[in-house]
């Protein structure tokens, strides 16, 4: 008579696995969507820059442009007039958007992404 070797997962093995995956999901779900607001972000600043009107605008016309983008795009949450600077050069407007995101984790653990963009519009 042989003796057959079970296989498998016993249940603890299959929690621990679980729990692994399910980690990070969550940490997935907390991530992404400031990855995906940074993307929206550049979409506005790259048709800023193709505008040819563009570097005629005010500041403030600049801003409410970009602003219109990401509220188009849904992702206006944590992007605000006061992250956006605009400085004239020499060769155009530098327009740079410099903001951070702070998103709860885990108690007291943060999630914290800085996202820094800039354009030239010439």
């Amino acid at each position: 008579m042989k003796v057959r070797k079970e296989n498998g997962l016993t249940l603890i093995g299959f929690l621990i696995a679980l729990s692994v995956v399910l980690f990070f999901a969550y940490a997935g779900m907390r991530i992404v969507p400031m990855y995906l607001e940074y993307h929206a972000l550049g979409n506005a600043l790259s048709k800023l820059e193709d505008d040819p009107a563009a570097k005629k605008m005010t500041p403030q016309k600049i801003k409410q442009s970009i602003q219109n983008s990401l509220w188009a795009s849904y992702a206006s949450n944590n992007i605000k007039n006061e992250h956006i600077r605009i400085s004239k050069k020499s060769g155009g407007v530098n327009v740079r958007v410099a903001y951070e995101v702070r998103k709860p984790f885990l108690g007291n653990i943060d999630i914290i992404g800085s996202f820094d963009k800039a354009v030239m519009l010439q």
